[in-house]
């Protein structure tokens, strides 16, 4: 069984990185394993509760064995007629800023074709106003799974992920851009090269390792930001209220 799923996510002996800690992983879940969530598993084998998560292979490897579910927990902001179980999301983000629910439990939904945006971190999410939008909360790679099933029931115009350019962000991006192809990232590549001319020398930089992404479709971002430059999300925000940037249509 092990070397099945070890196989059909193509993990081999050769990448040795990525077959010890797939080793390590199934070891666990094996002999271990009482139904811990992926965090805590991550921080007990790697003293790092990201570890697992940045990868994809290593979160399906940790899902294949897990008997209990991550909390499938959905955070969603929106101006648009969007009802869920006969409860309009719209009306709750004007009333309370916000809605949470699990999304297992939809039943129905009723929506109206609009722009349906990521966004990674929860200061741009909670601050900014959608326009014909609906804002969705990804905590960093902690809700991909849960957003892309509920990304697939939905009726989009576009389908955007605004997050910090650095190898972390660009890592989630190509996490959910595989089970949603028509995925693109924001901010432009046009933007993210006028941010580093203009500001060159005073953004932060991160060492950060993301290890096992292939930056297949964020390469050209990669190039720009592979020497550790980060960029982050809410630097862009504010960068809007500058009038430094033209903030996008997507957004008030």
């Amino acid at each position: 069984m092990s070397d099945d799923i070890l196989s059909k996510l193509q993990i081999s002996e050769k990448d040795t990185y990525l077959y010890d800690k797939a080793s390590k992983v199934i070891e666990f879940m094996k002999t271990l394993y009482n139904g811990e969530d992926l965090r805590f598993v991550s921080a007990y084998l790697f003293n790092n509760s990201k570890i697992i998560d940045k990868n994809a292979k290593l979160r399906t490897l940790f899902n294949h064995f897990a008997t209990v579910e991550r909390p499938n927990i959905i955070y969603i902001r929106t101006d648009t007629n969007l009802s869920i179980n006969g409860v309009s999301i719209k009306d709750l983000t004007q009333k309370l800023h916000l809605c949470a629910f699990f999304g297992g439990d939809i039943k129905s939904l009723v929506q109206e074709y609009c722009s349906v945006v990521i966004s990674e971190n929860l200061s741009f999410f909670m601050s900014a106003v959608p326009n014909n939008a609906i804002f969705l909360y990804s905590k960093g790679f902690h809700l991909i799974n849960s957003l892309t099933a509920f990304i697939k029931k939905l009726k989009y115009n576009k389908l955007i992920h605004f997050g910090d350019v650095d190898l972390e962000g660009l890592a989630i991006f190509e996490a959910f851009k595989k089970n949603l192809p028509d995925l693109t990232f924001y901010p432009t590549i046009e933007n993210v090269q006028f941010i580093l001319d203009k500001y060159a020398g005073k953004l932060p930089v991160n060492k950060q390792k993301t290890d096992g992404c292939e930056y297949k479709n964020s390469q050209k971002y990669y190039d720009l930001v592979k020497n550790g430059i980060s960029i982050e999300q809410e630097f862009v925000h504010s960068l809007f209220y500058k009038k430094i940037l033209e903030k996008p249509k997507w957004m008030r």
